[in-house]
């Protein structure tokens, strides 16, 4: 006589199997579009770090770029038009918004961050090609503002944002839109273990502004601030892994 699985025990192994389905799949969604966030957050830093570093070639340090004052809108365009000259531009909105959505940016807890770079009309901003959305703010003519404890954080020249997937949802800071400083010399992202003005562990962990998220996604390859709070520049690099990792951005 041949054995064979009765109906009922068909039926309740796809009951388990739907069970245990509908417990994962949520998970491995939402590691699949953070790992699509870190890709693209990576390939916008690498093509603006680029198309900075052939500017300055060309046009010298921002110092020389006529960046006026903090928040004048003339020297975020100068900043703007330097550095959009190395991208296929779809739109270029100068500082009269237009290119960003017109609405404010949102915290990872939730709340408002203020930022609006759709209508601010202290940042220039504009669209590439791939939709990734660019916004420059001067915050000092001289590019000697102090934001940090190493020498490249002390000559901050600007700020600027960028939305890595464009105008579509969620906008919020930490996970679609970030924040970096443009220096003398280079670009660098908020939330190095250094920043004193965006530290990763006051305006990242614990799903605060995620204005200091930048930097580890870029050095750590992940967004585990979202899931666990016990990670750091001096700890753990991930929710899983707990082993020492000296971070390298900007050291």
């Amino acid at each position: 006589m041949k054995k064979a699985f009765t109906l009922s025990e068909v039926l309740i192994t796809l009951g388990i199997i739907g069970i245990v389905a509908a417990m994962t799949m949520p998970m491995i969604l939402a590691n699949s579009r953070e790992k699509e966030m870190v890709s693209r957050l990576k390939k916008a830093y690498s093509n603006v770090s680029q198309a900075f570093q052939r500017t300055i070639v060309v046009n010298n340090t921002p110092n020389y770029w006529n960046l006026r004052q903090e928040g004048d809108p003339s020297g975020a365009i100068s900043i703007q038009d330097k550095i959009s000259e190395y991208f296929i531009v779809s739109k270029d909105c100068q500082a009269n918004g237009g290119c960003w959505p017109n609405a404010e940016i949102i915290k990872l807890d939730g709340t408002s961050t203020g930022l609006n770079f759709g209508s601010d009309t202290s940042f220039a901003t504009f669209r590439i090609a791939d939709g990734t959305l660019y916004a420059f703010r001067v915050l000092s003519a001289d590019c000697d503002a102090d934001f940090g404890n190493m020498g490249a954080l002390k000559k901050v020249c600007a700020e600027m944002y960028i939305d890595i997937n464009g105008e579509r949802r969620p906008n919020i800071m930490g996970y679609d839109v970030f924040k970096f400083y443009i220096v003398k010399n280079g670009i660098y992202p908020a939330g190095l273990s250094s920043d004193t003005e965006t530290s990763f562990e006051e305006e990242c962990l614990h799903k605060t502004s995620g204005l200091g998220c930048t930097a580890w996604v870029i050095d750590r390859a992940n967004m585990d601030y979202l899931h666990c709070s016990d990670i750091g520049w001096s700890g753990k690099v991930s929710c899983k892994n707990i082993f020492n990792y000296n971070h390298s951005i900007g050291m």
